[in-house]
């Protein structure tokens, strides 16, 4: 019978079970861990694939009662789009036979890597699937299940802006907390889980529904655990992610694990150093309050910081403008409440498992003081010019040592200095008075930052910008602030 017991699960006895206890409760060596969950995720991995076309009760409740809920709609991870966001999408849609999409038309190239690792085609922009803004051939919208993210902003934009969005949406598979602005229409399938990565949770589902797993899918998704998680070093890794990892290796016959980690992470690096300062700063950039102070934090992982580096000058430069351009609204008005009090860009090498901070001004200089006490302080790249009248050159990059998760260490670190009553030359743009809010800023800066936006285009590679004018408008203001 179909709900009869497996003969396989007599293999899991009470020893096994309290061996797995002791590893969920005593963190060990990261090879040694792998190598003990090996044993026991081939015998998983038999288990599951010799059950795929029979499953079991618990299976079968999942496949006839919860995976209609999702059948048929599309799946569709953030903007600024991440390797757990496309991969989470493709396995999503290939368990619940819906159609998978990506947010945005440019990916990075440790996806493009890793898709073609797995033997996969990109998944279509969501824009162009039928029922996703236009009806389909039924002259219907398709419902859509959001993957990796649950914040309104970091919808694709047709979505964000589709007045019927909270009908259409009909589930939510992510690992991030629940933001407070989530919210529906009717009642939505959700999956949100603690761990390191969404696609372990899509991996989970796979086996919580019995369902065969072919070797492209668990490629991706080990692609993508091994991203989210840098290779299960992060700390915001599980036991969840060790384990599914060590299932996934043997799914998608991957011999060397961290081979195909470093090859990803190779991919990105010179992806995104090939695109310039403007892409750096906003690849992987998101904001966040505490305390009426707004704080932007992008981040980049790479194998190798020097050519990261190499373009400091140009990277502390758009770090200055990003702060002010967060004040333009989509009116073509300026709101300076909206501008950012702090610009932080964190390099992450992933190799090394270590960090350094680039320090754009004195408020960025302040703040990290506090978030990251005794952490040494110095040149970002010689021959730099000081950002600001209260910071000096050699106070430009501080090296935050083996800090390297942006959710679970720098805004925690940043977070827990604001919360503390922190205080500088500065009060927060979020306290401007209405009048003052809306007065566009008529400073010298300000014209060059506009001026060098509209000049600025895209060579089918790049941003390319001209820095000159602003760059003087710059020393030109910090001069006159030191003389005052």
């Amino acid at each position: 019978s179909d709900f009869g017991a497996s003969p396989r699960l007599s293999a899991y006895g009470s020893k096994d079970v309290e061996k797995m206890k002791q590893y969920m409760e005593v963190p060990s060596n990261l090879r040694e861990a792998v190598e003990e969950y090996r044993q026991m995720a081939q015998m998983l991995a038999d288990d599951f694939l010799s059950r795929g076309k029979n499953p079991q009760a618990e299976a079968f409740i999942e496949q006839v009662c919860v995976e209609k809920i999702l059948e048929g709609c599309l799946f569709v991870g953030h903007v600024k789009t991440d390797l757990d966001s496309v991969a989470g999408a493709i396995g999503a849609a290939y368990l619940w036979r819906g159609v998978a999409t990506r947010a945005e038309r440019e990916f990075n190239g440790e996806i493009a890597y890793a898709l073609k690792f797995a033997g996969i085609e990109p998944p279509p922009f969501f824009d162009d699937v039928p029922g996703a803004v236009t009806p389909d051939a039924s002259g219907k919208l398709l419902g859509v299940c959001l993957v990796d993210h649950n914040e309104e902003k970091q919808m694709t934009e047709a979505l964000r802006k589709d007045p019927q969005k909270n009908k259409r949406i009909c589930g939510l598979i992510d690992h991030h907390c629940l933001s407070e602005s989530f919210s529906s229409e009717k009642p939505v399938f959700m999956d949100i889980r603690p761990w390191g990565s969404m696609s372990t949770i899509v991996a989970h589902s796979f086996i919580r529904s019995n369902r065969p797993m072919p070797k492209h899918i668990a490629r991706i998704l080990l692609s993508a655990i091994l991203s989210d998680t840098l290779n299960l070093q992060s700390v915001t890794t599980t036991t969840a992610d060790q384990m599914v990892v060590t299932l996934l290796s043997i799914i998608g016959e991957v011999d060397n694990v961290e081979h195909l980690a470093r090859n990803m992470f190779r991919a990105k690096t010179e992806w995104i150093v090939n695109l310039g300062a403007y892409e750096m700063t906003r690849g992987d950039q998101k904001d966040f309050t505490c305390c009426g102070w707004k704080i932007g934090i992008a981040v980049l992982e790479v194998t190798d910081p020097a050519p990261v580096l190499d373009v400091a000058d140009q990277l502390l430069l758009e770090l200055r403008i990003l702060k002010i351009e967060k004040g333009k609204q989509a009116a073509g008005t300026h709101d300076r409440r909206k501008e950012l009090d702090f610009s932080y860009m964190f390099v992450v090498d992933v190799t090394e498992q270590k960090s350094v901070l680039l320090i754009c001004g004195g408020r960025e200089l302040a703040l990290a003081k506090v978030a990251f006490p005794g952490c040494e302080l110095r040149i970002a790249k010689p021959g730099l010019n000081a950002p600001g009248e209260i910071i000096s050159v050699d106070q430009t990059l501080m090296d935050v040592g083996p800090l390297v998760s942006r959710k679970a260490q720098f805004v925690p670190a940043f977070f827990q200095a604001l919360s503390d009553g922190f205080k500088c030359h500065k009060h927060p743009m979020s306290d401007l008075s209405e009048e003052m809010a809306k007065q566009e800023p008529a400073d010298e800066v300000f014209k060059a930052m506009q001026k060098m936006s509209t000049m600025s285009y895209h060579n089918s590679v790049q941003v390319v910008r001209d820095y000159t004018e602003i760059n003087q408008a710059f020393k030109r203001q910090n001069t006159a602030a030191t003389r005052a």
